[in-house]
């Protein structure tokens, strides 16, 4: 054992860092996770020996890391570490060593089990605006017992609609550096927050405000920067190919597929009907994994509203030809179990409509803790695309679960308030998700 402690050690040890002491400066934040493999974050500062083990409670063993990943500046260091070999669901406790096995983290995950359909759940919201600066106390970050909320009321993973953190000045975003570093801040900074990352897995998409400054679009100068540091800061599991350069990536859970699109990264400015949103590449790869996959439930991630048309901020609507084909493509094929997940709005609401006599519903979620609207005021309340009753306007995050026998699967969305509340719920068969 000793012998693959120091390997562990040996290769961390070779991360360019300050030569100062080793000190933990975030995380551990939980990853992509499936049956047999894991991901986890630490941020870190300093030189020294700093790794991370898996310690299996059921088998008592331990497990090393299988490969790594990191990013740095100005002698931080946002460092991703890959575990593979796992027996499928098993707990797992996270154990940090930060010059010698000293930090044991109180954070652990369970591994999927081994079968195609189980009962599961999992949170999800958008827009978490934490302040780092002198208006801290006040605005808005005094909010994050939303954090807490969700950790005491536990689901399967964490889902990320965008606007996970905000670039809110243009300090924030000026340089690479800055952007790295503020990410870090904030990783780094609140309490509730920190011990939420650690508490489940976690899976993001961005929207413009973790992508650059507001409403940005492919014309953002430092976009492949962002999108470096986005990937080195949220250890998701994205396509290697060259050719799916973007922020986007799917993942499986168990009858449940996921597919986490990229809003930012291609999308052409306003103004063209003809203008692309999700870009040529990652609609061709949306299209063959949605053809390719037998999930009762196809959920599809967007940092931008999808039904609602109104005039208040962005939405899909501004890229009709993309949307169109989108729904053309959905209708023509019959792709069944399809809803969208969409953030930004801060205010949450499910929206459905028929194409073609197929169903698409959208469920957004927002914010977490940023402002709440004044929708009426805006002119974003008029939505003849919401559910009747289906809206909240407070601090909330989603709630959705999966349940039922093979082939008789319900799928229950519900809104929850920044205590926990429920206030709405909508529950929809599989069956009502096809043609009719």
């Amino acid at each position: 054992m000793k012998h693959l402690i120091s390997i562990v050690l040996l290769f961390v040890c070779l991360i360019p860092a300050r030569a100062q002491k080793a000190k933990l400066y975030a995380g551990p934040v939980i990853g992509s996770v499936t049956t047999t493999s894991a991901k986890i974050w630490i941020g870190y500062h300093g030189k020294g020996k700093n790794a991370v083990i898996l310690g299996d409670t059921a088998t008592k063993r331990i497990y090393y890391p299988s490969n790594y990943s990191y990013l740095a500046s100005a002698g931080i260091v946002s460092l991703t570490f890959d575990f593979t070999g796992l027996q499928p669901g098993h707990v797992y406790n996270v154990i940090v060593s930060i010059e010698g096995w000293k930090t044991h983290s109180k954070s652990s995950f369970r591994t999927q089990y081994d079968t195609n359909v189980k009962d599961f759940s999992f949170n999800t919201g958008s827009c978490a605006l934490l302040c780092t600066d002198w208006l801290r106390p006040v605005f808005p970050g005094g909010k994050t017992d939303i954090f807490t909320t969700m950790r005491h009321r536990p689901a399967d993973f964490m889902l990320w609609l965008g606007d996970n953190i905000y670039y809110l000045e243009p300090k924030d975003y000026k340089s690479s550096e800055s952007m790295f570093l503020h990410n870090m801040k904030i990783r780094s900074s609140f309490k509730q927050y920190k011990t939420f990352l650690s508490s489940t897995p976690h899976y993001a998409i961005w929207d413009d405000h973790d992508f650059g400054p507001n409403d940005a679009d492919s014309r953002w100068a430092l976009k492949d920067s962002a999108l470096a540091i986005f990937k080195s800061y949220w250890p998701n599991t994205y396509p290697e190919q060259p050719q799916f350069h973007g922020n986007y990536f799917s993942f499986r859970y168990y009858d449940a597929e996921f597919f986490m699109l990229d809003d930012r990264y291609f999308r052409d400015p306003v103004g063209d009907s003809s203008a692309h949103f999700l870009g040529e590449s990652q609609m061709v790869w949306l299209k063959n994994k949605l053809q390719m996959s037998d999930a009762a439930f196809k959920f599809i991630a967007i940092g931008t509203q999808v039904l609602n048309d109104n005039k208040f901020g962005e939405t899909y609507k501004q890229f009709p030809k993309e949307r169109l084909d989108l729904f053309q493509f959905l209708s023509s094929n019959n792709i069944k179990g399809v809803i969208f997940l969409t953030g930004d709005k801060h205010y949450s609401e499910i929206c459905k409509r028929n194409y073609n006599d197929y169903p698409i519903v959208d469920f957004t979620c927002s914010p977490l803790t940023s402002p709440v609207l004044p929708r009426r005021l805006l002119g974003a309340y008029d939505n003849p695309t919401r559910v009747p009753g289906m809206d909240y306007g407070g601090h909330n995050y989603g709630r959705i679960s999966l349940s039922g026998p093979p082939g008789d699967r319900i799928c229950t969305m519900e809104i929850h308030g920044r205590h926990g509340k429920k206030r709405r719920e909508l529950v929809i068969h599989q069956s009502e998700l096809q043609r009719k």
